[in-house]
């Protein structure tokens, strides 16, 4: 049984994911779809309009693609029809080129456990983050509601008499009305009214109460693929908003906590479903491992291992500098958390 082909489609795929025939050819060993680099070469040079390639032939390409066997059928799309370009003209670039390596993998995770494609994460992010944001001012609303109706129960308790002391409740009645402003203005990180609240404790970096709400639904959820402060380093990022991880266990699982293993999985190298079978299991961790590495161009595995050792070394020039080797990692002022750093983060 055949299906067609069209040289100049396959070539054309296969040259807008930056692979040679013989790439194309490496990539189909590595995810258990064998194709010969001759197969490759007679089809793209074979003048046809539609070449009659063997089914098996056709579909290992396609996986090794990344796109369906019945596209390899089709005229070449022009590229303003490719996903990636639809969405450089929309001010986005790549995952890999735009964000960090772990949010381009929750992006992926999310794809795999819960089979949303990463184009639908990306057009529906500012609906689910308007969602979050309007679900967290209505949750500090609840909140400050509560507190003005027991500071104003505490306040009656102590009009007159020893009990006069409640009166302090009313500094509580004012923090209160802060809050409610700072909601009315959608204050997300709590930043306009809060010049009292710093002098306890309050800081954007650990505790704003955006990033508190999204704490919250993530507890609320219980055991969930979803870490949230990972590794218990409990602050935000620059934009307030707190670390996290999606599928981090089964990363784990799969890397076994190597980074270049993590990094081919963050970049679309590897996929977790192509996996083959005989790599799966806590025995065949190592091997597992290095088929992930394998899958990464070695001139950009060559580079990522440059940069992190260019990285190392000058963490190694500032820890001459210091009496101990340590890592210090952000915590809520007044209680600074130091531990043991890892290098190859």
């Amino acid at each position: 049984m055949t299906r067609p082909i069209r040289p100049q489609t396959l070539k054309a795929l296969r040259e807008r994911r930056k692979m040679t025939q013989a790439g194309l050819a490496a990539r189909c060993v590595h995810i258990g779809q064998k194709v010969s680099v001759a197969t490759i070469k007679r089809i793209e040079a074979s003048g046809q309009e539609a070449y009659l390639a063997r089914r098996t032939v056709a579909e290992r390409l396609a996986k090794a693609l990344r796109v369906g066997a019945e596209d390899l059928a089709k005229p070449p799309q022009p590229e303003d029809i490719d996903r990636f370009e639809a969405l450089r003209r929309l001010g986005l670039r790549e995952l890999r080129r735009t964000v960090r390596e772990s949010t381009a993998l929750s992006f992926r995770m999310v794809k795999h456990l819960y089979g949303i494609p990463i184009s639908a994460q990306v057009e529906m992010a500012p609906l689910f983050m308007a969602l979050l944001a309007e679900g967290s001012l209505a949750w500090r609303a609840e909140r400050v509601a509560e507190i003005k109706t027991k500071s104003e129960e505490l306040i009656s308790l102590g009009v007159h008499g020893h009990l006069s002391f409640t009166i302090a409740a009313y500094s509580v009645h004012d923090g209160s009305e802060a809050e409610e402003e700072s909601i009315k203005k959608k204050d997300l990180f709590g930043e306009d009214d809060f010049e009292e609240a710093h002098d306890f404790g309050y800081d954007r970096s650990t505790n704003n109460p955006f990033a508190d709400y999204i704490r919250k639904l993530a507890r609320d959820l219980g055991d969930v693929p979803i870490t949230v402060d990972p590794d218990d380093n409990d602050w935000t990022d620059s934009n307030g908003f707190p670390e996290y991880r999606i599928g981090n266990d089964l990363i784990e699982e799969l890397t076994s906590g190597n980074k270049d293993a993590v990094y081919a999985l963050a970049c679309n190298h590897a996929k977790i479903r192509e996996i083959p079978e005989d790599l799966l299991g806590e025995e065949q961790a190592e091997r597992r491992v290095e088929w992930l590495i394998s899958l990464i161009p070695a001139e950009e595995l060559s580079a990522r291992r440059a940069w992190r050792a260019e990285k190392n070394a000058k963490i190694d020039e500032i820890k001459k500098e210091i009496p101990f080797p340590v890592a210090v990692s952000r915590k809520p002022k007044g209680n600074a958390h130091i531990k043991g750093g890892n290098r190859d983060a």
